[in-house]
């Protein structure tokens, strides 16, 4: 069954084309962060720093917390709620995979061949999070790319130790397995295509909504339990921990969100009338 999950995955348009807009959107943001904002803030292009204003970022991409920071699968950004299209298209490939089997019939199919469902989930599960890793390397290697030729152009030294590279590229690819897997979990849960990509789009981009309001309300740091929200602990997690929260604690906590929705989408698919 696994095996015909992976197969009935990586063969999709959907797949092939969520999987090329998250590698397209994250050359677009990797350029923006470590090519046109350095180039901004020089001057070398636009209207200059002074024009710019105080606020506007600059970042030394010859730092080390820069470089790792620009390693980000998920797109590097200046914050740790912060979305980009790689994110968007990575959960959403999870949550079509979800839904294909009922807007095309073959759950029906699925259930007479496995009557216990909850080997569905798993299979669907492990066949996301086989896709998850491959495209979570494509993506880490995007990045790296991205930013060796940078700084090739550039003549910046590149800092980072083979230690370093080991940590986020491995941190990442958790992080976007895990994404994945929350997609499907959310689109077995609400069933329909259109339905889970609203619900899964909705979730992400209210998510640094709440965070930002109740930071400006509360005038400070956001509350810890913001930090378990799930972009927040994805990029915990490739960030090695963030907002005080330690890499065990977001990484736990990020496995077990992934649990909880996949225990969740079996038992609502084991409750489902077909």
């Amino acid at each position: 069954m696994f095996r015909a999950e992976l197969i009935g995955l990586v063969t999709t348009t959907a797949t092939k084309v969520t999987a090329a807009v998250a590698v397209a959107g994250l050359i677009v943001t990797q350029l923006a962060f470590v090519t046109l904002m350095p180039a901004l803030a020089d001057g070398d292009i636009g209207p200059g720093l002074d024009a710019l204003g105080s606020d506007f970022p600059v970042l030394d991409l010859a730092s080390r917390a820069v470089q790792l920071d620009a390693l980000n699968p998920l797109g590097a950004s200046m914050g740790s709620g912060s979305i980009g299209v790689a994110l968007l298209a990575i959960t959403l490939l999870g949550v079509l995979a979800g839904t294909s089997d009922d807007r095309y019939g073959g759950i029906v199919g699925a259930v007479l061949a496995s009557p216990k469902r909850f080997r569905i989930v798993a299979a669907k599960a492990g066949a996301v999070a086989l896709a998850g890793v491959a495209l979570g390397v494509v993506l880490a290697l995007v990045s790296l790319v991205t930013l060796v030729i940078t700084l090739a152009a550039t003549g910046t030294p590149f800092v980072l130790g083979l230690p370093d590279l080991a940590a986020r590229f491995g941190l990442g690819v958790l992080a976007v397995t895990a994404l994945s897997v929350i997609g499907l979990a959310v689109g077995l849960i609400v069933r329909t295509q259109l339905a889970g990509v609203l619900t899964m789009i909705a979730v992400l981009i209210l998510e640094p909504i709440v965070v930002s309001s109740i930071q400006l309300v509360g005038g400070g740091t956001p509350p810890v339990w913001t930090q378990y929200l799930p972009v927040a602990l994805a990029q915990g997690v490739i960030h090695a921990g963030t907002g005080g929260v330690g890499l065990p604690v977001v990484t736990i906590a990020l496995v077990a969100l992934t649990a909880a929705l996949s225990v969740a989408a079996s038992a609502t698919l084991a409750r489902r009338d077909l």
